[in-house]
């Protein structure tokens, strides 16, 4: 199995491109072709020599992805099912709205979170994508959409997995679709959500990228999330936002809080205060996401009446928040329903 060119480390695309008698301008102009163009095989790269495009073809795979499901709703959510060179699986869901077009991207093949309302967290498991298996997500369905007249603006690390759990690959490809000389994306336009895992969270603190940080937190007592999230009982809340407080965020930039809607669990007068006490001084806004239900599942989503009570309020206590209405669940693509493997 030849490797994926897009997990090659820069030295060693260099040492490659040297190792062929070439000058190491190529590198630049392989790279151009692979995150800039929408070019199917190294063949593809005509300004190459034919023989180094010959040789790039014998030694690395092109894309680490093949597509081989896409399903479609009425209102235009997209789900993709991936498999891997190793005969994985993965899924990725776009997300059109009206002044912008979002891929949700996974970064590991299920979850160790073992989040108990996530249909991925139940299913276990299964091993971390590459840094061309996350990239990959992103240049294919933006080469389709290109083909289709339309551009992909924003990228979710919001997918299968937890991206700060696969801190190397998943900051690896960010890295690359934010680079001028990657895919040339505005960090703007990335968001990265985790569920909170502080160690990773200062070390990206270090990183000097300035994108948007989405926090799982889906409840305000120790008690309930340790229930829900069993990664709280290491990193618990308050730990939690001492640590976000810390967080070097740029003056225009605010935190998104995620928060799922959990039905008689977490959306009371008491959560709504206790929110606001845990995230006193932060620069936030909340994102309220109506649970989506799955068979087996022990949760349900509150009534109409409820979530809109809830967010009145937290906007009563200053809190920007918005309900995130449920989009592709006809397709089992909406927040929490991706699956590695099919139901059994």
């Amino acid at each position: 199995m030849n490797k994926p060119i897009k997990d090659l480390s820069p030295k060693e695309f260099e040492q490659w491109i040297q190792s062929k008698g070439q000058p190491l301008y190529r590198r630049n102009q392989i790279e151009r072709w692979i995150y800039k163009k929408d070019i199917s095989s190294f063949l593809d790269m005509s300004n190459l020599p034919k023989s180094l495009r010959e040789s790039l073809a014998a030694y690395f795979s092109y894309f680490s992805l093949k597509k081989i499901k896409k399903e479609t709703t009425s209102d235009g959510i997209v789900k993709f099912l991936f498999e891997t060179l190793d005969e994985e699986h993965v899924e990725s869901v776009l997300i059109p709205d009206r002044d912008r077009t979002t891929l949700c991207v996974s970064t590991q093949i299920g979850c160790r979170m073992g989040c108990n309302f996530c249909l991925t967290g139940i299913q276990g498991f299964k091993r971390n994508l590459s840094r061309s298996e996350i990239l990959d997500q992103v240049l294919l369905v933006r080469k389709w959409m290109r083909e289709d007249g339309k551009k992909l603006t924003n990228v979710v690390f919001m997918g299968m997995g937890e991206p700060l759990d696969n801190y190397d690959h998943s900051l690896a490809a960010l890295k690359a679709l934010v680079s001028s000389e990657g895919a040339g994306m505005s960090h703007r336009k990335v968001t990265l959500s985790t569920v909170g895992l502080i160690p990773q969270i200062k070390r990206l603190a270090q990183e000097g990228l300035d994108l948007t940080l989405a926090v799982s937190v889906n409840a305000t007592d120790n008690k309930t999330r340790n229930r829900i999230m069993p990664i709280n009982r290491r990193y618990p809340l308050e730990k939690l936002m001492a640590t976000l407080r810390e967080y070097p965020l740029p003056s225009r930039k605010r935190f998104t809080l995620e928060y799922v809607l959990l039905k008689d669990i977490n959306h009371s007068k008491e959560d709504a205060l206790r929110l606001a006490k845990l995230t006193k001084g932060l620069r936030i806004k909340v994102n309220l996401i109506p649970y989506n239900t799955f068979p087996g599942t022990c949760y349900a989503s509150p009534s109409e009446r409820d979530i809109l009570t809830f967010q009145a309020m937290l906007r009563q206590k200053g809190i920007s928040t918005f309900i995130r209405r449920s989009r592709g669940q006809e397709i089992s693509a909406a927040c929490g329903m991706l699956r590695w493997r099919e139901a059994e």
